[in-house]
């Protein structure tokens, strides 16, 4: 086990999971940089630096650790439309994090990918077993998981050619505080947040309310990202899930139950959401770091709290 690093770089420290990954270390890292793709303020960081000014970035102490949580988002409103953007801008960024992690002899990044890169039709996604790259993954966000493989694919050839050790996290539908505050943007649980939380008399379900889905609280997704500071030399992939899935009729139901709203649930209406059950297994993580994961109750607390105070402002 080792020590916190003297400094550590979050690629995307402006979006969903990087601000709160920096709020939650701020204090515990001496130096904590944030790098946007603009220079969007990103109060918990001691410095921030838009991706166009990399080589602006002083000399980095030896005990640097570098957390990648850049990506290109999903926007509902233009789904098919911006698949193409979403692989040529993930590539580019994913190439560009690893070449400025060996020019400047960083040794140690934390990546954060995707379920999304399992193949299709698979009963458990496990992450014990390494993902067949021939088997093709779900058609309908084919290019998003292609981008995710590929970043996982130069976390390998990084780590063989220049001694970068990468711990990947592959992420299941993470809600929380920071999330966008357009619902064609955000993911499920915070779309239905804003739902719970609009004027609309009726709460409606986009597509088959039976779609189950395993929903991670965003804390938790911290917590693995701060537990891996301390491991030097590893290069593994790890599912962040809870190991449980819910359908979309009862994600509704709690998030109004939890908001205190009452309105009545419809579903059917066009929507993407994917294959109908997607399960992952977390048996490795809570093995690893003695992770425990928050229930959907105690998650949408903080998750409907915040958003209430982002959309009145």
């Amino acid at each position: 086990m080792s020590s916190q690093p003297e400094a550590l770089l979050i690629f995307g420290a402006s979006g969903f999971i990087g601000r709160n990954i920096a709020n939650a270390l701020k204090g515990e890292v001496p130096l904590l940089i944030g790098i946007t793709g603009t220079a969007i303020s990103t109060p918990s960081c001691t410095h921030v630096f838009p991706m166009s000014e990399l080589d602006s970035i002083p000399a980095l102490p030896e005990n640097t650790v570098a957390i990648h949580v850049a990506a290109y988002r999903y926007d509902m409103s233009r789904l098919n439309l911006v698949q193409n953007d979403i692989l040529r801008f993930n590539t580019e960024l994913n190439g560009r994090v690893f070449d400025f992690c060996a020019n400047r002899k960083i040794r140690e990044v934390r990546l954060a990918s995707s379920v999304a890169v399992y193949p299709d039709g698979l009963n458990v996604m496990n992450d014990a077993i390494k993902v067949d790259l021939n088997k093709t993954p779900y058609a309908g966000e084919a290019f998003y998981a292609w981008s995710k493989r590929w970043a996982e694919q130069l976390a390998a050839l990084y780590a063989g050619q220049f001694g970068i050790n990468s711990i990947v996290f592959r992420l299941s539908n993470p809600y929380g505080p920071y999330d966008s505050t357009n619902p064609a943007k955000a993911h499920v649980a915070p779309a239905f947040v804003m739902k719970a939380l609009n004027s609309e008399p009726v709460f409606q379900i986009k597509g088959d309310a039976t779609v189950e889905r395993d929903f991670t609280y965003v804390g938790d997704v911290v917590e693995a990202f701060r537990r891996s500071l301390l491991w030097r030399g590893r290069n593994e992939i790890y599912n962040v899930c809870t190991g449980k899935t819910i359908n979309l009729q009862t994600l509704a139901e709690t998030v109004l139950a939890v908001a205190g709203t009452k309105k009545a649930i419809r579903s059917g209406a066009p929507g993407a959401f994917g294959p109908n059950r997607r399960v992952s297994t977390s048996a490795r993580i809570q093995q690893a770091m003695d992770l425990s994961f928050t229930s959907l109750e105690e998650g949408l607390r903080p998750t409907i709290e915040w958003y209430r105070d982002a959309l009145a402002k």
